[in-house]
């Protein structure tokens, strides 16, 4: 579950250990929130247990330096698996609309796709990872990608294994799907030979 151990010093320089994938990144969410300079803050991160993006941010890190320094003491919080449950935020639901044209024989030569994910109240849902994956599989000439971060009267969002982009994976791969069923190919057959090749992008 999500943890930290906060140590303030008497010189104002603060060490956290805790269960992050992004160390820097705690480092300057616990600079801002403290109003302590990044140059003051040591994170070691520790072993991960789950993840699956849902260790980026701070939760206890803050807390645990500013409980230190009120005591004098290091402090040592962890959550529960039932508050890491209700703390940590929801995962973002969305509206995905994704339209894809292909020649008779299978070959992907369009897609348009339009991603709308909820925020919640505060802006930052995993959209931008949604329109990064979406068609990322394939080969694709011409591509139009719209998407939004919508704010919605929700809980703020938060990472849940591989944030976005499994939504935008489960619009694109039905709609590829069903182009081959238009096509009347096996998917087998249409999604390799579609598929995108390793180097740099390639003028099809």
């Amino acid at each position: 579950p999500h943890n930290a151990v906060g140590i303030y010093s008497a010189d104002g320089h603060a060490t956290i250990y805790c269960s992050t994938q992004g160390a820097f990144v705690v480092r300057s969410l616990c600079s801002a929130v403290l109003g302590i300079s990044e140059g003051k803050i040591k994170v070691v991160p520790a072993e991960i247990g789950g993840g699956f993006g849902a260790k980026l941010t701070v939760y206890l890190e803050p807390l645990s330096v500013l409980l230190s320094k009120i005591t004098g003491h290091p402090v040592k919080l962890v959550m529960t698996r039932s508050e890491v449950l209700r703390a940590t935020g929801p995962t973002s639901g969305s509206t995905i609309r994704c339209k894809m044209g292909a020649t008779k024989d299978g070959k992907i030569v369009a897609a348009e796709c339009f991603l709308a994910y909820e925020a919640g109240a505060y802006p930052g849902s995993p959209v931008g990872a949604g329109a990064m994956t979406i068609v990322t599989p394939y080969k694709i000439p011409n591509i139009l990608i719209d998407a939004y971060d919508v704010f919605v009267n929700r809980p703020k969002t938060a990472a849940y294994r591989a944030p976005g982009a499994t939504n935008a994976a489960m619009a694109a791969e039905t709609v590829v799907d069903e182009l081959a069923d238009k096509c009347s190919m096996d998917p087998l057959e249409l999604h390799p030979m579609n598929a995108s090749q390793e180097g740099p992008p390639q003028t099809v």
